[in-house]
């Protein structure tokens, strides 16, 4: 979908709830139907509001710090241990000789 598209339904979807919102709170008698158009016109400009910046500059804004945050603290990927089994003494790795040979 286009960003224009995006953009008319979001409009014609608050401009329609904020119409029968007015409409049932100022002309319509008050009474069930009234407040169930009422409470529907909430719902829909509530829910019209939940996608209307997905994917924009400010969703992506935070994104990037998060990812490159996210691939700082995250496991290896690959091969694992991503290191010689061999070298792993005791949970720590150590150099091929680490002081493991007499001089």
């Amino acid at each position: 979908m286009s960003r224009r598209r995006r953009q008319v339904t979001y409009y014609s979807l608050r401009a329609a709830a904020t119409v029968a919102f007015l409409l049932s709170a100022f002309v319509l008698p008050r009474g069930g139907l009234a407040a169930a158009i009422c409470i529907g016109a909430g719902v829909v400009a509530v829910l019209s509001g939940i996608g209307a910046n997905a994917g924009g500059p400010g969703e992506a804004a935070g994104a990037r710090r998060q990812m490159d945050h996210y691939e700082q603290v995250r496991a290896p990927q690959g091969d694992w241990p991503p290191f010689d089994p061999s070298r792993d003494i005791d949970g720590a790795v150590v150099k091929p000789d680490a002081g493991l040979t007499p001089p």
